[in-house]
Order: structure tokens, then sequence, then C-alpha cells
């Protein structure tokens, strides 16, 4: 893995949403959305350039960082659960139908853990 990888990935999410901004400009858009528009592209590319400056501030070796707490795995899986809950009321109650397994298994991993090794 090269050293500099998460500058090439933000700078070319910068770089592909100033190819969007050019397309708009084909299709004739308003000032307000090249404003816009452009303000995330340039938002984007200073966010490119802290995270160069980090990387090259930082070690050499990527490091693993252990989670403190062994049902804090339930934590995503309780969010998106929630957040189809929240959207059923929206949507449809058909959605609880995704929800209330998803929210099963953020209860089994924030009782039981993330892994074996754990217990």
């Amino acid at each position: 893995m090269k050293r500099h990888l998460p500058f090439v990935v933000v700078a070319g999410w910068g770089l592909l949403n100033g190819v969007l901004l050019a397309v708009l400009g084909i299709y004739g858009e308003t000032s307000l959305v090249f404003w816009l528009w452009g303000g995330v592209v340039a938002l984007l590319e200073l966010a490119g350039v802290l995270v160069l400056a980090s990387v090259r501030s930082g070690p050499d070796q990527h490091v693993r960082y252990r989670v403190p707490d062994r049902g804090a795995g339930a934590v995503p899986a309780a969010a998106f659960g929630c957040a189809l809950v929240a959207l059923a009321f929206v949507y449809g109650l058909w959605l609880l139908a995704l929800a209330v397994p998803l929210l099963a298994v953020a209860i089994a991993l924030a009782v039981h853990g993330t892994s074996a090794g754990e217990r």
C-alpha cells in the first residue's frame, strides 16, 4: 500500500466533482449552482491537502486500534435499525420487517461482544 493513498482518494473525489461541475456548465446551469458546487469542490480539495499533510506527518506504518468496549460493534447495527424505524413512519410499516431483525442483531452483539476472543 502506498503511503499517500488517502490523499489520492480525497483529491480524486474532488476532481470527479470538478468534472461534474464542468458537465453542469455544458448544460447551462445558473450561477448559484456554480458557486455552491464550486465551493464544495474547493472544500474537497482543501480536505485533500489536509489529508496529505496529515499523512506526511504521521507514521509510516498503519496502526491498529482496538475497540475499548466489547459491545461497541453493536453501534452501527443499532444506528441503522433506529434509522429504519424512523423511516417506517414515513415510508410505511413494511420497513419494520428490516428494522426488527437488525435491532435484534445489535442487541445480540451488545450482549455477547463482537468476537469469540472477547469472552
